[in-house]
């Protein structure tokens, strides 16, 4: 039991390592894939936000409306009063008092609104700087990612550390290599070809100043002022 245990503990081992190695190699497209997700998170929060600054804006309206109705029935007992019309001044207090309690029940309300609003408001600004952080953290490490690439194939190129580069560069050592060849036999062929016809003989025996030259004109005007110069037999 204690072998089995130990294989299903290296298997597990080895599965570990296999997962960390794929998360390694898709970290740049996780990373991606976890920003979108805060930023839709975002936008959910913003909404929300939204929906609540709107309740918040609607109670205040309504503590507003409150407010004018209650002045208006105050205006009403104070008349009634005036007029000596306690019963009716009383039945204007009970729908003041009425009102009152319902503005108080909404500004309550309205005072929790609020209070969301400002939280709300904090954190999405809050989240809002870590995302732009965050993604320009990313962009840095996407740079340098494809610097490194680049370094990795400088490097390729020269030290032979892709073995692709080292067979291409082997490649062109052969191409030089035939086509030095290729000029030998070519240059052997002329050879051959000039004993075949002649003209290698004459070349070297022109080379060793025997037989007939071309004369240039200042050899021709050297003989012509040799021969003004001999006296006439």
């Amino acid at each position: 039991m204690s072998l089995l245990r130990k294989i299903v503990t290296a298997l597990r081992g080895g599965a570990s390592e296999v997962g960390e190695a794929i998360v390694d190699s898709q970290a740049l497209r996780i990373l991606d894939q976890e920003i979108r997700d805060a930023d839709n998170n975002l936008i959910d929060a913003r909404n929300q936000l939204v929906k609540i600054m709107a309740k918040h804006k609607t109670a205040q309206q309504r503590i507003t409306e409150f407010d004018k109705t209650i002045g208006d029935w105050e205006q009403k007992a104070i008349a009634a009063l005036d007029k000596g019309e306690e019963g009716l001044a009383h039945e204007c207090a009970a729908r003041i008092a009425d009102l009152t309690n319902q503005r108080d029940s909404e500004q309550a309300l309205a005072d929790q609104f609020g209070a969301s609003v400002a939280t709300l408001t904090a954190t999405v600004s809050k989240t809002e700087a870590q995302i732009k952080g965050l993604k320009q953290q990313v962009d840095l490490v996407k740079a340098r990612e494809s610097v490194q690439r680049a370094q990795v194939s400088a490097a390729s190129a020269t030290g032979g550390a892709n073995g692709s580069l080292e067979t291409a560069v082997g490649s062109l050592d052969r191409i030089k290599k035939r086509q030095s060849e290729r000029a030998a036999e070519l240059e052997a062929a002329a050879e051959l070809a000039g004993k075949a016809d002649g003209s290698d003989l004459e070349a070297r025996l022109k080379s060793a100043g025997i037989g007939a030259s071309n004369s240039g004109a200042d050899d021709v005007l050297a003989r012509l002022k040799a021969k003004a110069a001999k006296p006439a037999e």
